[in-house]
Formats: C-alpha cells, sequence, structure tokens
C-alpha cells in the first residue's frame, strides 16, 4: 500500500477547519472546473457539515467559492451518511442536471469521483506503518528526515521552509491583534495580552511554558479569525506545532533543522491519517490534536538529535495520552475548547519528549501503530455527539 507524500499534512489555506472550509472551498472549486456552462449549483452539506458548517464558516467560503455562479446551501441535519462529511454538489447547466458527491477528509483533502482511484494509487513511499519505516530506517542507518529525502526529494525542504514562513506570518500577526474573533461567542483575542501580562511576571520573557502556550494563542487565534494558517495536521489543531516551535527557537535550535523537524512531523501525521484518521468528525479530537501533539513530540526529538527509538517513543506517548479526547466546539466554532487546547498540547508535546528521554526504550510494551490503531477504534466507538457536530460535551453544557 505505502504512504502517500506528507505534503498533504501541511496545506495553507483560511481557516477555521480544514475539513469544514478548506475541503469545501476545494470542492467548490473542483466543481467549477468540472463542469462548463453552468446556470446553478445546489449545495447540500450532510452531518458534521451541516450541523457546525455555520460556526466552521462553511457556508461563508462556499458562497466565496461560488460568488459568480447562482447558488444554494441546504443544511440536512437529518440524513445519515457514511462519512460525516459530506456534501452533495446538484449543478443544472446549460443543457442536463449532474449530482456528484464530495467528501472532505481532513487535513483540506478531498474525495472525488474524479480522484478516489488516484488517492489510492498515489503513494510515494514503500512502507504503511511507523515499524515498518523505523526496522527500514536503522537497517539502512538513515534519519526520519533522509528517509523523507529519498521518497520525496530534496526539494521538500524548501517546501518546509514555506511552511515555516507561513507558521511564522501566523504567529506575528496573532500576536499583534486584538479584539473579538467572528460569532456570537464574543471571545477575545488574549495572545497579545498574554504576552504582555507575560512581561510582568517573575519569570519574565523567558518564561518558556507562557512562550509556548502564546505562540499557540496567536495561531490558533489566527485560525479561528479565518486567517492564513497552515494545517498541521487540521485547521483546529494549527497551533500545536507553533507552539513547539517556540519552543525550539528558545533552546536555540536553527531553522534548518527545525525545517527538517517538520518534515518528520509530517511522517507521523501522513502514517495517522492513513492508518486511522485526522478527521475530529470520523475520530473526534485525539485524530486532531492528538495526532498534532504526537507530530510536535517527534519534531522536538528528532530536533535534538535523539535516537530513532526515542522519537517514535515520545510520540507515541503524545498520542496515547490523547486517545478519547472529544470534539465538542461550543456552538460549532473552532474558539472553545479549541484554542486553549492547542496550547495545552504543544506543552504535553515537550512532555513526551522529556518523559521518553528517562524511559527506558527496552521496555516499551505500547507502539505507535498500536495507538493508532486504538485511536481509530476509540473514535469508531466514540459516541457522534462527541465528534464535531455541537451536541454533547462542552457545546451542550455551554449555551
Amino acid at each position: 500500500m505505502g504512504l502517500r507524500s506528507i505534503k498533504e499534512i501541511f496545506i495553507t489555506g483560511h481557516g477555521p477547519s480544514s475539513s469544514h472550509t478548506m475541503g469545501p472551498y476545494f470542492a467548490s472549486q473542483y466543481i467549477l472546473k468540472k463542469y462548463k456552462d453552468v446556470k446553478s449549483i445546489e449545495v447540500t452539506l450532510y452531518g458534521s457539515l451541516a450541523l457546525t458548517g455555520k460556526g466552521h464558516l462553511t457556508d461563508f467560503i462556499i458562497d466565496k467559492a461560488l460568488k459568480d455562479v447562482p447558488h444554494k446551501i441546504i443544511f440536512n441535519k437529518k440524513t445519515k451518511t457514511k462519512h460525516p462529511n459530506t456534501m452533495t454538489f446538484k449543478v443544472t447547466t446549460k443543457d442536463k442536471t449532474f449530482s456528484e458527491n464530495v467528501i472532505s477528509i481532513g487535513g483540506g483533502s478531498i474525495v472525488t469521483v474524479d480522484n478516489i482511484n488516484e488517492i489510492a494509487s498515489k503513494n510515494i513511499y514503500p512502507h504503511t506503518h511507523m515499524s515498518e519505516i523505523m526496522k527500514y530506517c536503522i537497517s539502512h542507518d538513515l534519519s526520519f528526515y533522509d528517509y523523507v529525502v529519498a521518497h520525496e526529494g530534496k526539494e521538500i525542504f524548501n517546501y518546509f521552509k514555506d511552511v515555516l514562513k507561513v507558521m511564522d506570518e501566523a504567529y506575528d500577526r496573532g500576536l499583534k491583534a486584538e479584539g473579538y474573533l467572528p460569532g456570537k461567542l464574543h471571545v477575545k483575542r488574549k495572545a497579545k495580552a498574554m504576552y504582555d501580562a507575560m512581561e510582568e511576571t517573575t519569570l519574565g520573557l523567558n518564561d518558556v511554558a507562557m512562550n509556548v502556550a502564546i505562540a499557540s494563542f496567536a495561531v490558533a487565534e489566527e485560525n479561528a479569525s479565518g486567517g492564513i494558517i497552515v494545517t498541521a495536521p487540521t485547521c483546529g489543531s494549527a497551533g500545536v506545532l507553533p507552539g513547539c516551535i517556540k519552543y525550539l527557537r528558545m533552546k536555540h535550535v536553527t531553522d534548518d533543522n527545525i525545517i527538517k523537524g517538520l518534515a518528520v512531523a509530517g511522517l507521523f501525521g501522513i502514517v495517522c491519517k492513513m492508518n486511522a484518521s485526522v478527521s475530529g468528525a470520523e475520530c473526534g479530537c485525539q485524530a486532531e490534536i492528538g495526532v498534532a501533539c504526537s507530530m510536535g513530540a517527534a519534531m522536538i526529538a528528532f530536533c535534538f538529535g535523539k535516537q530513532i527509538e526515542d522519537i517514535v517513543q515520545a510520540a507515541e506517548i503524545a498520542l496515547e495520552h490523547s486517545l478519547g479526547l472529544t470534539c465538542d466546539p461550543v456552538e460549532g466554532y473552532v474558539q472553545i475548547p479549541c484554542i486553549e487546547r492547542c496550547a495545552i498540547y504543544a506543552i504535553k508535546a515537550i512532555n513526551a519528549v522529556k518523559l521518553a528521554i528517562v524511559i527506558p526504550n527496552d521496555d516499551i510494551h505500547v507502539s505507535y501503530d498500536d495507538s493508532i490503531k486504538t485511536m481509530y477504534q476509540t473514535g469508531l466507538d466514540m459516541n457522534k455527539k462527541y465528534k464535531e457536530t455541537s451536541l454533547g460535551g462542552l457545546a451542550e453544557i455551554i449555551k
């Protein structure tokens, strides 16, 4: 089977949701490109797209994509579909009416009738599971980054150089912005106020945890406001890796090593996406923030020059202790608990690395692949109220 490119874990676009804004935007572009002489389009949203689409700005982004074509958006909250992020486009052209389903599978990726076979066949890595990759790298004396370059090409460095640039720009904007985030929750942007307050603490600007949290808040707030961010692996978890990057810079890690670390993070992300899911609608927040946390742990461990076994163990610890995490955005907005959660799990990624370093790796009972399998099964068993539907958890309590 093999893995697809790690580039699909890091996609640049508008927040606040890779599955609910990026996916529908790309789907709308696909429809416009495919069908000619379009007179009108009717878009029906199902499952999580229907239940949280308003808060996730799904209708806003579809309106933006289809602005030159008469269209109508229907939120169908009752009809069940196999995948919770399903859209039906009813396209009326000059001569005929067509109906086509498109699925937003998370991370900005979409599945259509035209690319389903391509998605299944465009694997560029020879391995599927982390255990296979570990064994191959150790036997061939390769680092995880060497492994990525061997299959993605040397140009992958420049790809992630651009990824880091977009993350940094989102951080800079988020650190300066004030006021309220969009929507009826009236959530204040906090990153700038947190930074200003940090200067007055006893530790001042050297407080590691505060710096990490502020970086995560800044990017997560940019995402919540519909700003340009990078999925990692999704929009909702986009603040985790920037927090980890802030930590690495405080430890004087060079940008070149951070860029390589992002590629390693992507390798762990694509293993999760292809063996389980990175969709909160499919498997809860464990598939978004949990995977992001494991990616962050892998990146940090790699940048610290740790052995392959330690890198995998750090990522496993991060993912294992994110299992069962529900996705319960209040009113469907990617704000509560999403923004704060990015900061908490960036710090958790750092601690996972510290723990992996001191735990003997000759007594490991749970593999990274085991945690991925468990995460997916937990997601399948999870009540749909806790999978990005705004029908349970905090979303039900806070009304």
